[in-house]
């Protein structure tokens, strides 16, 4: 018997409502007949007010321009696109939450909704490895819309965090970075000088140093997805962590593959000589990532599939990664951003004295933990006197990288081959005395789902250019 049968429409609609979370309305109405009904009937009004708190009107218009956003298919794309962009520039979408509900744009706010669903399993996975207990391994692991938990070559690791735990003005912060950041993968060079003065602003407010921050966490997050699946394509090893402590056991990974994830390094391990490939890669967005993650998935079948398509790829000969706007806008802000510091969040008011531009895998490592979007630090690991700082300081970092020389001797000699071998899991399990016949483990699950179905990968044209991709959020 539905229990929900008993309960007026109203009462229905506000649970649903409440929720806020996607994961447990779909629950929701999976499980009750009465829901599923209640949902259907008013989708157009329950759609609205979930949506509403999420969005000013300023994340409206970014969500216009990216689901409105001409196909490059179009004929006349690139004049559509300039007009497009200038029109989102001065803000002159028209917003559909200020229509009434009978003759609002339901078509529009089904876009925004999907997209919205889209980009929180994005900011779920990156939360799950920004606030994990040692996030160099959570980091190698891969997420998926259809399962709550993070798997490694078809090993669960751990379940995904829920954005419904997140404040309102938490959401925002994220949404609103992984929207501009979206967006600006939409644009070509062109566009961007066009709407330089637009990028760096928020409903007509130029950015704070904050918000710069929060959009190079975007930019390091999905580099680090490409790296999480050049180490599932390759001889990787996922560091096992001691029960209430920070770090792996030992011998572990070695500095700096033990503060953050190297894309580039575990790029080099599946046997690309190219640098920055991850980023040239994440200059397309989450539309690219969405599919690749896909072959990712599907077992070894498809794992080897995807290790053949990077190692075809080729970077365009100028890369237009997206973060490096932003970086040199955040250089002309550094001498504000004491003065701007106290209107940030509460975890950026709390780090950013401790953080140093210039050291780049300290930079990096506050980027991989999500550093400038939370009121507090709840969902970071308790401090433990036997534990590593989830923030370190510079000296921790430093010191973090001389106590290498007395993990391994080889490190101060050739630290690059070093690294390479901490990161094999070959050579852990030679360390260990495990004979290689051991350490074959079939990933059932995800090889029934390359039976079922063969992830189809963009066609890379002239080596260096890709075929029309899909919208992610689709």
């Amino acid at each position: 018997m539905d229990p929900f049968n008993k309960l007026p429409a109203e009462l229905r609609i506000e649970l649903l409502i409440s929720t806020w979370c996607p994961r447990t309305i779909s629950q929701l109405i999976q499980a009750s007949p009465a829901m599923l009904a209640q949902f259907t009937i008013s989708k157009g009004y329950i759609t609205r007010k979930l949506l509403a708190p999420d969005f000013d009107d300023g994340m409206v218009q970014d969500a216009i321009a990216i689901v409105l956003f001409p196909s490059q298919s179009t004929s006349d794309f690139k004049t559509l696109a300039r007009h497009h962009c200038l029109t989102w520039a001065t803000q002159r979408f028209t917003n559909p939450f200020y229509q009434p509900l009978e003759s609002q744009n339901q078509d529009l706010v089904n876009k925004i909704s999907k997209l919205h669903t889209g980009l929180v399993f994005f900011i779920e996975d990156y939360l799950t490895k920004a606030t994990a207990v040692f996030p160099p391994r959570e980091y190698l692991c891969l997420s998926s819309r259809t399962e709550p938990q993070l798997k490694f070559k078809g090993q669960a690791v751990g379940s995904r965090f829920n954005a419904a735990n997140l404040t309102v003005l938490e959401r925002k912060r994220l949404l609103r970075a992984f929207l501009r950041y979206q967006l600006e993968c939409l644009m070509d060079d062109d566009i961007k000088q066009l709407c330089e003065e637009a990028l760096y602003q928020h409903s007509g407010q130029e950015f704070q140093p904050w918000e710069l921050q929060a959009v190079l966490c975007v930019g390091m997050y999905l580099k680090t997805l490409y790296g999480a699946m050049f180490a599932q394509c390759s001889d990787s090893w996922l560091p096992e962590v001691v029960l209430g402590s920070t770090s792996p056991h030992p011998p572990g990974l070695l500095y700096p593959d033990s503060l953050r994830v190297d894309p580039d390094a575990y790029a080099y391990d599946m046997g690309c000589r190219r640098r920055d490939v991850a980023s040239a890669l994440s200059e397309y967005g989450f539309d690219l990532v969405a599919i690749l993650l896909r072959s990712a998935r599907a077992g070894q079948p498809g794992r080897d599939r995807l290790k053949k398509w990077f190692l075809d790829f080729r970077p365009r000969n100028e890369s237009r990664w997206v973060p490096l706007h932003y970086y040199r806008q955040l250089h002309e802000f550094l001498g504000a951003e004491e003065e701007g510091s106290q209107n940030g969040p509460g975890m950026y008011q709390m780090l950013h004295s401790r953080i140093v531009q210039s050291y780049h895998k300290l930079a990096g490592t506050y980027l991989q933990r999500a550093w400038v979007f939370f009121d507090d630090d709840r969902f970071y690991p308790s401090p433990s006197p036997d534990a590593k700082p989830h923030f370190p300081t510079e000296d921790e970092a430093l010191d973090e990288r001389f106590q290498n020389e007395k993990k391994d001797e080889d490190w101060s000699h050739c630290p690059w081959r070093a690294r390479a071998q901490h990161r094999s899991l070959k050579w852990h399990n030679k360390q260990r005395g495990i004979s290689p016949e051991k350490t074959e483990v079939e990933d059932y699950q995800d090889a029934e789902l390359e039976k079922g179905r063969q992830v189809s990968l963009p066609d890379v044209v002239d080596g260096t250019h890709l075929s029309a991709l899909r919208p992610f959020w689709q």
